[in-house]
């Protein structure tokens, strides 16, 4: 991982950097200092101005010099930046130490932790019940087709059913033709994600399922010397809990546009895409 990715992501893992760019993403124009402050939840005099200091001071230069967002001192105006940290080889084994070190591990509520779950069934479990809470938006990517399970499709078709979209994708076409085959209603596409399926080092991707842009889980592989593979998974729930900041920015437009990913979609299409 080269300096410039590793700084971008050290970024983001600190909560008013996320806050920052979490408020001016949701924002439809430019926001001043004091606008950001006041979003941030400051409130009184006092408080209101030395966030205003800190951030003028501090935070937006250095998010500005990493091009996560734009500051024009002289205007006074923050708006969004043009970097992503979508190319960044962020797969990177120390980071995701030092995500775990840096935020509470488990299954608490706490929106700047990162949980961590052992295991097959205990990832199984906390994605069924990820779909069980999704009201607006299930989005999920499988590495291959080794852990589809058929007791999840229950949990998919009453999201369904509820009136959640759900998104499918995965490049291994047993698998796709196993969503398309059982939630006829689902988006189904080969994604395009080189972060997620051309990383050569390790740990590598087993799933990731986002549910309303707000809880993530992310399935990693943990090989034994002797080729045993076991899973585990990192967590993250909350708008801008560290984990949930970083695959958002990573999927980046993709999660707006899914639909012309699909496969129906491209079929339809009057030349070879």
């Amino acid at each position: 991982m080269d300096s410039r990715d590793e700084e971008l992501i050290r970024l983001l893992t600190d909560a008013t950097n996320r806050a920052v760019v979490t408020v001016l993403d949701d924002a439809s124009h430019g926001l001043s200092v004091t606008e950001i402050a006041e979003r941030l939840g400051s409130e009184d005099g006092a408080e209101l101005e030395r966030t205003v200091i800190s951030l003028h001071h501090k935070v937006l230069p250095r998010l500005d010099e990493a091009g996560l967002i734009e500051y024009d001192r002289d205007e006074n105006v923050v708006t969004e930046g043009t970097t992503s940290v979508a190319d960044a080889e962020w797969m990177d084994v120390d980071l995701f130490d030092e995500l775990f070190s840096r935020f509470g591990t488990g299954r608490g509520t706490d929106e700047s932790a990162v949980g961590r779950l052992e295991g097959h069934e205990d990832v199984y479990d906390y994605c069924r019940k990820l779909a069980d809470r999704a009201t607006d938006e299930l989005f999920l990517i499988y590495a291959s087709d080794e852990l589809l399970d058929e007791a999840c499709l229950p949990h998919a078709e009453r999201a369904i059913e509820r009136g959640v979209a759900f998104h499918a994708g995965t490049k291994n076409r047993a698998a796709r033709e196993f969503f398309r085959d059982h939630l006829p209603e689902a988006t189904i596409w080969d994604p395009q994600l080189d972060w997620l399926y051309e990383q050569s080092s390790y740990p590598k991707v087993s799933r990731l399922v986002v549910a309303d842009r707000e809880t993530v889980a992310v399935g990693l592989w943990d090989e034994d010397a002797d080729g045993t593979k076991r899973e585990i998974a990192m967590i993250g729930d909350g708008k801008t809990n560290p984990l949930v900041v970083l695959i958002r920015e990573l999927l980046g437009p993709r999660l707006d546009h899914l639909d012309y990913q699909s496969d129906e979609f491209l079929g339809n299409l009057p030349f070879e895409p």
